[in-house]
């Protein structure tokens, strides 16, 4: 299976890709367009699909934040944890489940396998496919989770999930604010994780940021300069 293409130049030419079975932790500051930068990992490709659990938007606001053309939009799958506290009786859609909050780990769970099975299904009667599709899985954030649940249970949880996506073949994102937390709990996330990708603001611009990504093969990109300019990540000089 072909590796998932970042989007972001320097990293996809020095790793060749991140490897299928992966999962990233992204350490990113919350005014350093942590959760933009997250989308932009987790943006379906050509032959991918996306599931988004968040915690920080509702459905909508992703659909839009994401901003596939309506012929791809087919790729995007969300876990809402937000919309069911607000509107207890709204219903899953398709493409959409709902959970009732953060703290809700096991609907959260058989919410994440109806989605794959919704997306095999879809895959299967677009291209009369049985194979597994390759799926990217983006969390935001994990910083929500935490505020609700103590680390050992999101850490039982995540081991679970991450391992799903290893044998998957998938890749997951794991947005963290490091400012938010101790050393022991990135240290225990890491643990979960085959690489990490850390954003720091630039001291001399502030529409720029500084991305470092280390993988635990061994591969690193020390540095990428980039910005944002509408959807488009521009890598700087």
């Amino acid at each position: 299976m072909d590796p998932f293409r970042t989007g972001i130049r320097k990293i996809d030419e020095k790793t060749g890709g991140i490897l299928p079975g992966s999962n990233l932790l992204l350490l990113a500051p919350p005014f350093a367009d942590a959760e933009r930068l997250a989308m932009y990992l987790g943006q379906p490709g050509d032959s991918d699909y996306t599931v988004v659990i968040s915690t920080d938007q509702d459905a909508q606001e992703l659909v839009m934040a994401f901003g596939l053309p309506e012929s791809e939009r087919h790729r995007l799958w969300i876990i809402d944890c937000i919309t069911k506290t607000l509107v207890p009786v709204i219903a899953d859609e398709d493409q959409v489940k709902y959970v009732g909050s953060p703290v809700d780990l096991t609907g959260m769970g058989i919410k994440f396998t109806k989605i794959l099975d919704g997306i095999q299904r879809a895959e299967a009667a677009r291209n009369d496919l049985s194979g597994t599709p390759r799926v990217r899985v983006c969390i935001i954030s994990l910083s929500s989770f935490l505020i609700y649940t103590k680390l050992e249970v999101i850490y039982r949880f995540f081991h679970i999930l991450s391992a799903r996506i290893r044998r998957m073949n998938g890749i997951g994102i794991y947005l963290l604010n490091p400012e938010g937390v101790d050393e022991k709990t990135i240290s225990t996330l890491k643990q979960l994780m085959n690489g990490m990708i850390e954003v720091k603001e630039d001291a001399t611009d502030p529409t720029v940021r500084i991305l470092r990504c280390q993988m635990m093969s061994g591969e690193c990109v020390p540095s990428v300069r980039y910005r944002f300019s509408g959807s488009d990540l521009v890598e700087e000089p």
